[in-house]
């Protein structure tokens, strides 16, 4: 045998005693998720709305307008919504390592702000909200 084979065989040894199946997938599944929630206001009636954001009834931040908010959170159910009135709360069911779109949106209704959550793709994301790219 060769000193060249016994470094091959040494090498693929090593990589092969220190590769744990068990263990990468425990760090898989611990790996955090994350929320990203922005405002893509087109109104200048809504831009001077700051609506708080809470996650399982916290509140986490104000969101102004064209603003982004990169949380991240443990694997499981969140139930987002907002402090403006009417606003129905989404549930993100988050898993490990994901990445989650929400567009918070404003508009006028006559008198009346109506305020949505909604969750939406990365491209629909990227397309309404362009400064998401350098918050991440």
């Amino acid at each position: 045998m060769s000193i060249r084979s016994v470094v091959v065989a040494a090498a693929a040894l090593s990589a092969a005693l220190a590769y744990n199946p068990v263990a990468t997938a425990a760090e898989d599944a611990a790996a955090p998720a994350t929320i990203i929630i922005y405002r893509a206001d087109e109104s200048i009636k809504t831009s001077r709305l700051r609506p708080a954001i809470h996650i399982n009834g916290g509140a986490v931040s104000r969101l102004d307008r064209d603003e982004v908010l990169v949380l991240e959170r443990a694997p499981g159910a969140y139930t987002l919504d907002s402090s403006m009135p009417g606003t129905e709360a989404i549930t993100l069911d988050l898993k490990p390592g994901a990445t989650y779109y929400v567009h918070s949106e404003l508009k006028m209704r006559g008198s009346q702000v109506e305020s949505t959550l909604v969750e939406v793709e990365e491209q629909v994301a990227r397309v309404q909200q362009p400064d998401i790219g350098s918050a991440i």
